[in-house]
């Protein structure tokens, strides 16, 4: 699968098969993520693997109370019916850990640009067009009280809980959304 074909083609799945990720699958989607660029090479990014069922109803449980808490704040009608079962079908879940304390020179800056989290997103960014060519579904998730998410995993108060990254084989590929085009959301200047 080349680079563009992996890029148009990877979708968020919510619908996992009950089958495991090989490891070797799981090693390689992490080599990529490894190789996601960092201001001054810092590489501002952890990860933490899982393939036990019993992190997957902690998360599911939290974000389950952080839902109905974010439905009564927002007043969005969709929230409260959003189902997060797709949490207990993942068989691996992959945290995000992101370093604050690892980030380049603009940290320095007046107005800086949070570096350790853009490198982490790169990351993440890689770790699932990585996943999408092997033939792996994946789902970045980010409904969660961090601090719920520090406790779950043993994550220390000085580091960032991301994401959680959803890893499995696809029960069936989404349709794609519509996006915007060039002309709506790129300004050319000479």
């Amino acid at each position: 699968m080349d680079c563009h074909e992996a890029i148009f083609g990877r979708r968020s799945c919510r619908n996992f098969k009950n089958q495991p990720v090989e490891p070797e699958k799981i090693q390689r989607l992490l080599e990529a993520a490894l190789y996601a660029p960092s201001p001054a090479n810092k590489q501002p990014w952890e990860f933490i693997v899982t393939s036990n069922l019993k992190y997957n109803e902690q998360i599911k449980a939290t974000s389950d109370v952080t839902k109905e808490k974010l439905a009564v704040r927002s007043g969005w009608k969709w929230l409260p019916v959003f189902d997060l079962s797709f949490l207990l079908q993942a068989p691996t879940l992959i945290v995000v850990i992101g370093d604050p304390s690892r980030n380049g020179a603009e940290q320095f800056l007046d107005d800086p640009s949070p570096g350790y989290l853009e490198s982490c997103s790169a990351a993440v960014q890689n770790l699932m067009l990585s996943a999408h060519a092997q033939g792996l579904g994946t789902l970045w998730f980010s409904l969660f009280e961090k601090g719920d998410v520090r406790k779950i995993f043993g994550i220390s108060e000085d580091k960032d809980p991301i994401g959680v990254i959803c890893v499995g084989y696809p029960e069936k590929i989404g349709t794609p959304p519509a996006r915007k085009g060039i002309e709506d959301k790129v300004t050319f200047l000479d």
